[in-house]
């Protein structure tokens, strides 16, 4: 039996094909992406081709560069040809949520700006709703994240936790907190965004909803390719 990590690597292969010369690359964040960046720059050297990475995360664009890979700026770039992220939760739907490691903003800016959005997954990250077995994460400013997270409650009676690292609030690349929502299935994720999107202070959230066009999921029976509905 494969253990997640085994799973996750089973996934690269068919998303390291469909990178091709010339492509503007979306890099996504966490550990599942942290294992491919080398496979990624395997192949880049092996079959010498001229690609460039756009990052969502500074410790993604670290070891991008470690590895060899032309890395820049979002703002540097109009079109991005192919997005490869992790996720923390996939729906039959290929909607996501995503931001277990507090990239959350940067990582929907460039998945949704790619023309293509691959997510790699094993299959303890698909679910029946979002929420079923991780927290939602709402990326807020510190001035008034209090004041958004009794708001966030007053939605349903919902459980808000702000994210701590080593005992102190976990900082964002952007400066801001994190507040980590508990979910239950009756929560509409559409609605729920909109709510939150709308309420002074907050930047992002952890739903990305229709911005999936296929998601690679490593089982102990093999990998699946689901592909979003037309």
């Amino acid at each position: 039996m494969m253990d997640k990590k085994q799973l996750k690597i089973s996934t690269f292969d068919d998303a390291l094909q469909q990178v091709k010369d010339g492509m503007v690359i979306g890099i996504g964040s966490g550990s599942t992406i942290e294992l491919l960046i080398p496979q990624l720059a395997e192949k880049v050297s092996t079959e010498q081709l001229d690609i460039t990475g756009v990052c969502t995360s500074n410790k993604t664009a670290y070891i991008a560069k470690k590895h060899g890979i032309k890395v820049i700026e979002i703002n540097d770039v109009t079109n991005i040809d192919l997005a490869i992220d992790g996720a923390d939760e996939v729906d039959t739907d290929l909607n996501l949520i995503k931001g277990g490691g507090g990239a959350l903003f940067r990582e929907k800016v460039i998945d949704a700006m790619a023309n293509k959005f691959v997510v790699l997954a094993d299959e303890s990250k698909m679910v029946s709703y979002l929420g079923e077995t991780f927290k939602l994460p709402v990326e807020v400013d510190k001035f008034n994240w209090l004041l958004v997270a009794r708001k966030i409650e007053a939605y349903d009676n919902l459980e808000v936790i702000r994210r701590m690292a080593d005992d102190v609030p976990f900082i964002t690349d952007n400066g801001n907190y994190i507040l980590d929502v508990v979910l239950h299935s009756d929560i509409k994720p559409a609605e729920f965004h909109e709510y939150l999107i709308h309420l002074i202070g907050v930047l992002e959230t952890g739903y990305f909803i229709d911005i999936a066009d296929q998601a690679i999921v490593g089982t102990q029976d093999g990998v699946q390719i689901f592909n979003k509905a037309n």
